[in-house]
């Protein structure tokens, strides 16, 4: 198990450095070598020591995963020249939505599916359990998915902040803001959060329980990831750097299908409800400093949030899979 915890070592520190990152760019300009980067590059450097070992004994991976992380790994290589291409092209910009971060997203995803599936299949003859590193590489992923949404969270304390003239921004990042909201909130609908969030949040639910028959690991991964925000935001607080609004309402998406125990239509809708709403209410009294959000966004969070589980279902099953593998 030591080479998979120090893959979770790895990952741990991308995600610190890539919180740290949201927070620093609310305060400072971009800058190739600042602390967070450097953190960030800490776990890609482990995990690429620990993928070279991979190809040099083959001894913990089958070879899909291996090439599956391998892949993530040339993909995020690749992103880096572009990102740098992107930006001297059409300037310094405080978004988390251009395309050249998305591949970076895209190929830690990659990443992160490679080495789970490899956890997965070296430790096949135990019973997945939230109790194992299986909840790691979950809230991992999850981290992963919903990074771009960062940009609203950090951005509604920010320009709240903004607003009653309390930024704790630099000069550099005022000056570079023409239009605060625009700017702050990355520049696209305030209705893409409550959307993305509910899509991404219901599809890797329902697929770990189709995958590993366990409600409690989705739940138990929201919860890991929620903590670990608010540990940074603490931290964060601390030290004087922009903060987040942590998307705590995301868990009661997971425990909806807990309680039907089943991926059916009836949870999704419930956990779709729920969520949305009590994010609406929290920011409606301004219990926190929430993103943007309108009740009108419930309609289309409720329609794809009861959608997914739907969808789901009409995907063969594990076992479906193993039976006709054997018939054939």
């Amino acid at each position: 198990m030591k080479y998979y915890r120090l893959w979770v070592i790895a990952f741990l520190l991308k995600f610190i450095g890539s919180a740290w990152d949201a927070s620093y760019h609310f305060k400072y300009l971009f800058e190739e070598y600042s602390i967070p980067h450097i953190v960030n590059t800490l776990g890609f450097a482990l995990g690429g020591i620990l993928l070279v070992k991979e190809w040099r004994s083959s001894t913990y991976m089958d070879g899909f995963s291996r090439n599956l992380v391998t892949i993530g790994y040339a993909l995020f290589l690749i992103g880096i020249p572009l990102d740098f291409t992107y930006h001297i092209a059409y300037g310094i910009d405080l978004t988390t939505w251009s395309p050249t971060h998305f591949i970076y997203y895209i190929a830690t995803d990659i990443m992160i599916l490679g080495v789970w599936r490899g956890y997965h299949l070296h430790t096949q003859h135990n019973l997945p359990s939230w109790k194992s590193m299986h909840t790691w590489f979950a809230m991992f992923l999850l981290e992963c998915l919903l990074f771009p949404n960062m940009q609203q969270e950090n951005g509604a304390i920010s320009f709240d902040q903004y607003i009653h003239g309390k930024s704790i921004a630099s000069q550099e990042i005022l000056e570079l803001i023409r239009d605060p909201a625009s700017q702050i909130f990355g520049g696209i609908p305030e209705f893409v959060y409550p959307i993305y969030s509910i899509l991404m949040v219901a599809l890797l639910t329902v697929l770990m329980i189709r995958i590993f028959r366990d409600f409690t690991m989705p739940i138990t991964a929201a919860a890991l990831y929620i903590v670990l925000r608010l540990i940074g935001k603490t931290v964060f607080f601390a030290v004087g750097y922009p903060t987040s609004y942590i998307p705590i309402t995301i868990i009661l998406i997971p425990l909806a299908y807990s309680l039907f125990r089943r991926t059916n239509w009836l949870a999704g809708l419930i956990g779709s409800l729920t969520y949305f709403l009590s994010l609406y209410a929290i920011h409606k009294f301004g219990i926190l400093i929430t993103p943007p959000i309108r009740l009108w966004e419930l309609v289309p969070v409720v329609l794809i949030g009861t959608l997914i589980p739907v969808i789901a279902g009409l995907l063969p099953s594990q076992d479906a899979l193993k039976k006709s593998k054997q018939l054939v």
